[in-house]
């Protein structure tokens, strides 16, 4: 069993970083494209990109979240069940509940931008 859990930290690790390279390098390569723009549509574009970057994170936080519990309630990871317990959840909650917590800071800045844009004359 102890293979099991071996592989599914390998796997958790290695696919968490992956996502994280990745959104960097497309944040960064669309941030270097904006720097062409003006003034006055730079800081609009930048904010809106921050905010769909920060929804698209927390969406895969907390989809891996919930995919997570749901391998840990479907696969026995470990020797014996007195092993298994409320510790076993926790990185799946954290995981899920940073998830959450960019989802709604994401929408509240997606609304808080499109309030600025719209009261701008």
């Amino acid at each position: 069993m102890a293979d099991k859990y071996y592989y599914m930290w390998e796997f958790v690790t290695s696919v968490t970083i992956i996502i994280l390279v990745a959104a960097y390098i497309i944040h960064d390569r669309l941030e270097l494209r904006y720097d062409s723009l003006d003034k006055k549509e730079k800081p609009l574009r930048l904010n809106r990109l921050n905010s769909i970057m920060m929804s698209v994170l927390g969406i895969l936080a907390f989809i891996g979240g919930g995919c997570w519990i749901y391998y840990i309630k479907t696969h026995r990871i470990y020797i014996t069940e007195e092993l298994m317990g409320f510790h076993t959840f926790v990185p799946a909650i954290i995981m899920g509940s940073i998830g959450f917590l960019l989802i709604v800071l994401s929408i509240k800045k997606h609304i808080s931008a499109g309030d600025i844009q719209n009261n701008k004359p």
